[in-house]
């Protein structure tokens, strides 16, 4: 008899939730205020002050968002905000793989586990704060004459925003694409911290590595505590 095991667990604490809001709420509407901008009949001076005050919105929740990688939530547990959990470890290379395989098959590859960060795009993030950072300090030097490898601050500005839109772009249709395929709640555990994590064992002494040859799984250990608030057995004939 097979029996699941389902652990709901809090994995992204609420200042983390928070920055990532803000920085998507920001993105989103730089974005809308700069296809405005580009636009002779709006209000240009409307939209050119918005603009410029969620520049520094940005800025300011990209501090907080460095500010989250030197604080650890407890000794042992330094938490999915913390600077190492975006160094990877060997069991996230194997699952980068595996990413990288649905992605091309177009989610017709096992979707692999993980436990906080999409292993494809750990290293993809911190190279995005970044961007996000120069594209907005590009902006508040928008009209300025300074120049960075031969480009002046306003085509930086525009290169630099292009690159976030296709990010954003991938992020959003990824995002979907896992809660889609996935048992993990990928997309509410960004609005309340919590993702489920399904692990299976075998009765009778069966080896339970039998199961789901195809696919990368996090170990029960791999589940960060303390943060279970609840835990559901199902039992399947």
């Amino acid at each position: 008899m097979l029996q699941e095991n389902i652990r709901y667990v809090l994995v992204w604490s609420g200042w983390l939730r928070l920055s990532h809001w803000l920085l998507a709420a920001g993105v989103l509407f730089q974005i809308v205020s700069a296809w405005a901008l580009a636009h002779d009949e709006v209000n240009y001076t409307f939209w050119l002050d918005w603009h410029l005050i969620a520049g520094q919105v940005i800025l300011l929740t990209l501090v907080l968002r460095v500010v989250l990688l030197f604080i650890p939530v407890s000794r042992k547990w330094p938490g999915s905000s913390n600077w190492r959990a975006f160094i990877p470890e060997r069991s996230q290379l194997q699952a980068m793989l595996q990413m990288l395989k649905f992605y091309l098959s177009l989610a017709r590859f096992p979707l692999p586990n993980w436990y906080a960060h999409n292993p494809f795009w750990l290293p993809i993030y911190p190279v995005m704060f970044f961007v996000l950072a120069a594209c907005a300090i590009s902006g508040l030097l928008y009209n300025s004459s300074h120049i960075f490898l031969q480009y002046p601050m306003y085509e930086l500005h525009g290169a630099l925003a292009s690159l976030i839109i296709i990010f954003s772009i991938f992020h959003i249709v990824t995002a979907f694409l896992h809660d889609l395929k996935g048992k993990g709640a990928f997309i509410s555990a960004m609005v309340n911290g919590y993702r489920y994590f399904h692990y299976t064992g075998l009765n009778d002494g069966e080896e339970s590595h039998s199961l789901h040859k195809q696919s990368v799984s996090i170990s029960v250990d791999s589940i960060k505590k303390p943060v279970v608030d609840k835990q559901v057995k199902v039992d399947e004939s």
